[in-house]
């Protein structure tokens, strides 16, 4: 007589394990259920939105603040929920297709060249073989550890030549008042893993160089010509970062070092080295894939201009704390998180990175956030970039906004750049004759 009832126990148990077994893991993106975010990564699932991954308690165009944080807690960094306490506020914004991100030429060389790279110990990338140059396109686009993550991030630039200009710096204090504005022009050419404009691949002659950078001040006139020129090698393992960083108060000229890459931008939040989340040698860095995530990151593509092309800031753009925190459009995306050590002595203690994982990839910076801790590990700053709004479509040739908001969480302190990108347009096709110390002066004047 006790049979049945114990086959009947029996089975319940079996039903309680089994939800045990299922209910921690995720489901595809079939329908509105929800995928996992290696199922994204790999092709095989839909971006979900931030509606799906809340179960409707978060719609687009909703505005996320401390009162209603903890929603949308998980898909936070830890900067970002700290400024969020301290004033932030996020409005849930659009998602973008992917052939709106990036030229095609990029994603075309990326499919092709797709599982034949390979790396030296050291991170560098090469093409089949070691010592053959990566041709270009993303090269690991399902990174196994933190040097593939962060190989892709070297040598997998889209823009072939960018220029940052108008370029604007505003400081800003505690109480969300700009009290110093200074004006940047940077200019970049890539000489290797070039995808859209010719010569493709590298420029003959310049095989060793990965890029070049020029990064001068234009204004205020006690900073006008202070700048660095900068030389980034193929292989920085070997060949160690080379060009000037020019001071006009001291007319001192320092040769381009690893303390020179920490200094700060003219007094503002952003050394040199955390420029596009992060700048300086990779040689001088430790990196570890700590995890795969979803997090929020500013949208894609802003509902309007927040510049002219002038630079001058639309006055439809909202923001809090005075003009302290910008209120962007926020939104969903897949992110491998790095763990970065400086191998020489430093005045971070480490950076956290969060790189966008293909193909939710970008055109000037796939690093969407970077948080700097100080030397006892505790937060200090973080680095985030938006990319406003831009006249796209595909093509190679891109014009748009750019910009980042540097938060200093421990003074509580803001610097904020905005500026204009345009990259592979006819207008900033450099050659390699408009990079040297001598035109870093000529644009300083």
């Amino acid at each position: 007589m006790k049979v049945p009832g114990i086959r009947k126990c029996y089975s319940l148990l079996m039903v309680l394990i089994g939800l045990l077994v299922v209910v921690p893991y995720p489901v595809k993106v079939m329908g509105d259920e929800v995928a996992g975010v290696r199922e994204v990564i790999t092709g095989k699932a839909n971006l979900p939105t931030i509606e799906q991954l809340t179960g409707g308690k978060v719609k687009k165009g909703d505005l996320i603040d401390k009162s209603n944080v903890d929603l949308v807690k998980e898909y936070l960094t830890p900067g970002i929920l700290g400024s969020i306490n301290m004033g932030l506020v996020l409005r849930m914004g659009t998602q973008l297709a992917l052939n709106q991100q990036y030229p095609k030429a990029f994603a075309e060389a990326t499919k092709k060249n797709m599982g034949k790279a390979v790396m030296d110990e050291n991170g560098t990338a090469y093409y089949e073989n070691i010592g053959v140059l990566w041709p270009g396109g993303v090269p690991f686009t399902n990174p196994k550890n933190g040097l593939e993550v962060m190989a892709n991030v070297k040598f997998g630039w889209v823009t072939d030549t960018h220029r940052n200009y108008p370029n604007s710096f505003l400081l800003i204090n505690s109480k969300g008042k700009v009290y110093k504005t200074i004006h940047n022009d940077q200019r970049f050419l890539k000489c290797t893993t070039r995808t859209c404009i010719p010569p493709f691949g590298s420029i003959p002659g310049y095989e060793n160089i990965l890029w070049m950078r020029i990064s001068v001040m234009r204004g205020p006139l006690e900073l006008k010509g202070l700048g660095q020129y900068s030389i980034r090698y193929y292989n920085d393992s070997k060949d160690y970062d080379t060009g000037f960083a020019y001071l006009p108060a001291f007319k001192r000229t320092i040769r381009t070092s690893a303390t020179t890459w920490q200094d700060n931008m003219a007094g503002s939040d952003c050394t040199y080295g955390d420029g596009m989340g992060f700048l300086e040698p990779f040689k001088d860095w430790d990196f570890k894939l700590t995890e795969s995530r979803f997090i929020l990151l500013p949208e894609p593509k802003s509902p309007f201009p927040a510049l002219d092309k002038k630079g001058k800031m639309d006055k439809r753009l909202e923001f809090d704390v005075g003009v302290k925190f910008p209120r962007f459009g926020w939104a969903i995306y897949p992110v491998h998180v790095v763990e970065a050590i400086p191998k020489i002595k430093h005045i971070y203690g480490k950076k956290m990175l969060y790189v966008l994982a293909w193909p939710y990839w970008a055109v000037i910076t796939p690093i969407g956030i970077s948080e700097m801790y100080d030397r006892q590990m505790n937060l200090w700053k973080y680095y985030c970039s938006y990319r406003g709004y831009h006249y796209y479509d595909g093509d190679d040739p891109y014009t748009g906004e750019w910009g980042l908001m540097m938060p200093d969480l421990q003074t509580d302190h803001m610097t904020h750049m905005w500026y204009l990108a345009k990259a592979n347009t006819p207008d900033v096709h450099w050659k390699t004759d408009d990079f040297s110390f001598k035109k870093l002066l000529e644009l300083g004047r």
